[in-house]
């Protein structure tokens, strides 16, 4: 199908910015005019799928839910081979499209609305038969340590020199670290780092003009035999509202896209998926006590995807 070919004229165009130029001629915005001729219908209900402000064409073409609750609804609903077929369906499409080698990470799929990893399990039996399916190796393969929740660690951590905003720990001691803001001193050392960011911080390092520098701390951890868990003190639905904040009023890094810097975290996780991960904590209250637990888990922790064990516990609440 021609998508550059106006449907109110016939008039073809190169491209679709060509075409959303074009469009001011009849006096249409671009949402009404794929709303009106490409009309989006939910799988769930059929009701038309809205294309919403700061959403592209190829974005709007890629919907099947208004959004991850319906899908979530159609998933637990539907019937079982349709369910698989769909989960398939999204994650090959995914691949295909990124050109990925790895499968997508727990928040990848939050971030882009794929099936979460639990649907995956329950209709192919483990995320790692998913991925033999597809071709492709997980990122993660590893359970996270049954003690995790259960072990209150009692261990020093060293805090870089550098770490403008350090987080309060009952064990602590300054020390310049070659990467990282953090690491567990004496015999509780296991090549483990922690990079602390805020929501700022995340957002400012994974823009354009940092970007280069923070890949090369990493290859600095890679080149060291070492793992870098990047702990940000926030969650997505905290990142949206500080990005709308900043934009709203006028500070920080007000105009970079989040897509952009979700964009950028995607290419690090599968450059970089032997030496680093993103983890997402809500608060600093919550990185100092999950903190504490990665450095003391250490190595065996590198090969889990923490985040889903995060927001599948509630950072240990249940």
């Amino acid at each position: 199908m021609n998508y550059n070919k106006c449907k109110v004229c016939g008039k073809e165009f190169e491209s679709k910015r060509g075409l959303h130029c074009h469009l001011k001629e009849h006096g249409i915005y671009v949402a009404e005019y794929y709303t009106t001729y490409y009309p989006k219908l939910s799988k769930l209900n059929q009701t038309p799928i809205p294309f919403k402000k700061g959403m592209n064409r190829d974005e709007y073409f890629n919907q099947d839910f208004i959004d991850k609750k319906e899908m979530n609804q159609w998933l637990s609903q539907g019937q079982k081979d349709e369910v698989k077929e769909y989960i398939l369906k999204s994650f090959k499409k995914r691949i295909k499209e990124k050109s990925l080698k790895v499968m997508p990470s727990h928040v990848e799929g939050l971030i882009h609305r794929l099936p979460s990893i639990d649907y995956c399990i329950e209709h192919f039996g483990s995320y790692s038969a998913l991925a033999e399916i597809l071709n492709v190796e997980p990122m993660f393969s590893k359970r996270l340590p049954k003690a995790f929740w259960e072990k209150e660690p009692d261990i020093k951590i060293f805090i870089d020199t550098r770490e403008q905003q350090p987080l309060s720990f009952s064990k602590q001691e300054s020390m310049k670290l070659d990467f990282g803001d953090y690491t567990a001193a004496g015999e509780n050392y296991s090549y483990t780092y922690v990079d602390r960011k805020s929501a700022n911080d995340f957002i400012g390092t994974l823009s354009l003009k940092s970007l280069d520098r923070f890949k090369r701390e990493i290859e600095r951890a890679r080149q060291a035999d070492s793992y870098i868990f990047i702990v940000i003190e926030s969650d997505l639905v905290g990142l949206e509202a500080y990005m709308r904040s900043a934009k709203r009023n006028n500070f920080g890094p007000s105009k970079t896209n989040l897509n952009f810097i979700y964009h950028n975290m995607r290419e690090i996780s599968h450059e970089f998926s032997d030496v680093c991960q993103f983890v997402f904590t809500g608060s600093r209250e919550n990185s100092e006590r999950i903190i504490e637990k990665i450095l003391y888990f250490g190595e065996s922790l590198w090969n889990v995807d923490l985040q889903y064990y995060l927001d599948n516990y509630e950072l240990g609440k249940r």
